[in-house]
């Protein structure tokens, strides 16, 4: 039996500037998803934050309720490509993820998400 995947663009690649934070398109799993993968790649420049950026992942069960889930941070090294991942249970269901920007310097920021929809 095959499982049928979708592939989701949640936060398009952008730059994100120091001390600020962006938040992905909302992802709605409460119709058919069987299981959900949310990757996040956080790049630093050539003159990387001095604080570390964090990507915040929450869920929650009507659309724009926020509970926080998992939180991990990216580093403070230059040129870096840190790229951070969240699996959802199958009672998901909406997901929100939140970049949060360390101080001084801008780093590119994208969200990304793998769904399976049938198995």
């Amino acid at each position: 039996m095959a499982i049928t995947k979708t592939a989701r663009t949640l936060l398009a690649s952008q730059s994100l500037a120091a001390a600020t934070a962006v938040s992905a398109t909302e992802l709605n799993l409460s119709t058919a998803a069987a299981g959900t993968v949310v990757f996040v790649r956080l790049t630093n420049g050539a003159t990387a934050p001095t604080t570390a950026p964090t990507v915040s992942f929450y869920s929650g069960e009507a659309t724009g309720v926020k509970r926080l889930r998992y939180r991990v941070a990216g580093d403070i090294v230059n040129s870096s490509v840190n790229d951070r991942a969240f699996v959802t249970e199958q009672g998901e269901m909406f997901v929100n993820v939140t970049i949060t920007n360390g101080a001084t310097n801008a780093i590119t920021v994208e969200a990304y998400a793998q769904e399976s929809t049938t198995v």
